[in-house]
């Protein structure tokens, strides 16, 4: 089955923001090798909400040492902390 982590973001600024999703739209795939899903969506001027669907929960945590370096190189960029929910996908629906 599955597995997500969603990300809910609030930037120091949105300038921030601009060069934190243009990190990690060039980036995302090549860190999180093993997501079948990288999905960003900006919230706002200073949000972001990012999306990963994993395999498989052994995938998913396998990403947790890159999710942890990607956290701490732009600690600097985020305001307060991430919000983050997981669970397992029970629809996935691409037209």
């Amino acid at each position: 089955m599955s597995y997500a982590r969603i990300n809910m973001v609030e930037f120091t600024s949105a300038e921030n923001a601009k060069t934190f999703a243009d990190d990690y739209a060039a980036n995302a795939a090549a860190e999180f090798p093993e997501a079948e899903i990288l999905l960003a969506v900006t919230t706002g001027d200073a949000s972001a909400v990012l999306t990963s669907v994993y395999p498989d929960k052994d995938a998913f945590d396998r990403s947790a040492a890159a999710r942890a370096a990607r956290g701490e190189a732009n600690q600097d960029k985020i305001k307060g902390e991430i919000v983050v929910h997981e669970g397992e996908v029970t629809l996935s629906h691409t037209k």
